[in-house]
């Protein structure tokens, strides 16, 4: 099948509105769930219902929480992947999985934790997740796109079958996923084994293409250490963040690059020390920017990035900013002075 056409950008038009941490879960398999920069917790966003979560038992003595059911009660089907930066890739397989059903974009928390690997600002930050689903909503047929995080360290070790049989057990009725996906312990299981342990248990399983992200000018500028990934990744947009280029990130995002800034222990004319920043900032240097409001309201600055802080040039004083909890600023290219 070919590749989808490249996704027209999209400009952020909704509102920031931070969302509160996940709270400590509850002790499933004898460990208590804690939220993680993606999610470590066992949970679903977004569920429609308040009521205790409803915890099965897997064949192996495992325990998990079942998948709030979908509002309409549509059969639900889970995008398998990181997710960590929600590009366009990502986005193209929740609006493949709400052609399905009720979508849910389906991560695993704590990989880093568990693998050893460096802990890494997240692409997207928690706070704004939220806001990044809600501009997916048109192109999946108006359906709100839930989130359901399962503690990596629980299906490590699963084999490619009992990891299929356990998403059937916690009310999975479809998956899709990307044809490079790989699942089960040592990653054994392929798009293709997807597909036919789908077939076996019963669970509809969709196969989606990887985006192309070549467009002329993007090749050559990525720093050492970084794969020139050939299609849409987090890869590649961390890769395009670490180099400055604001404006190829957005391509591949399909929406500018937000950071989230916690304005407590912000400096006054809208200094703020690098660590108040939530998720991956740009590298060194002076963007076209602009400020989302929680009212929808959109103000152009400019945001200059250095070694120790970040700086929005009038921000704070004329726009009552210091009130708010937090910051989101989208980075639009080099400011015109760079």
């Amino acid at each position: 099948m070919p590749a989808p056409a490249a996704a027209p950008l999209i400009v952020a038009s909704t509102s920031f509105r931070p969302r509160p941490q996940r709270r400590v879960g509850p002790r499933v398999g004898g460990r208590s769930r804690v939220g993680d920069g993606m999610g470590a917790s066992c949970s679903t966003s977004g569920a429609t219902s308040a009521a205790a979560p409803d915890v099965i038992t897997t064949a192996a003595g495992q325990k998990f929480e079942r998948i709030p059911p979908a509002e309409d009660g549509g059969k639900i089907v889970v995008a398998l992947g990181k997710f960590d930066a929600m590009h366009r890739g990502h986005a193209e397989l929740a609006r493949r999985a709400s052609k399905m059903g009720a979508p849910i974009l389906m991560s695993f928390g704590g990989m880093a934790e568990v693998l050893g690997w460096e802990e890494k600002l997240p692409v997207v930050a928690p706070e704004d997740r939220a806001r990044v689903l809600e501009m997916w909503k048109a192109a999946c047929e108006g359906k709100t796109v839930r989130e359901h995080v399962i503690p990596f360290a629980d299906i490590r070790r699963m084999s490619p079958e009992e990891f299929v049989s356990t998403l059937k057990d916690i009310g999975v009725g479809g998956v899709v996923a990307g044809a490079n996906y790989r699942f089960g312990f040592k990653a054994a299981g392929t798009a293709d084994t997807l597909k036919d342990l789908g077939k076996k248990l019963g669970v509809d399983v969709s196969i989606v293409d990887l985006l192309p992200a070549n467009e002329p000018g993007d090749e050559g500028v990525y720093p050492a250490g970084y794969e020139n990934t050939p299609q849409v990744s987090s890869t590649r947009v961390r890769a395009c963040l670490a180099a400055g280029d604001v404006e190829q990130a957005a391509r591949l995002l399909g929406r500018h690059h937000s950071l989230v800034l916690r304005v407590a222990g912000a400096g006054v004319h809208g200094r703020f020390p690098t660590n108040a920043a939530t998720n991956q900032y740009p590298a060194i240097g002076r963007y076209a920017s602009i400020v989302v409001g929680a009212d929808g309201g959109r103000t152009p600055t400019t945001a200059e990035v250095t070694d120790r802080e970040i700086v929005l040039e009038g921000w704070g004083e004329t726009n009552g900013g210091k009130d708010d909890a937090n910051v989101c600023v989208e980075f639009i290219g080099p400011a015109a002075d760079a």
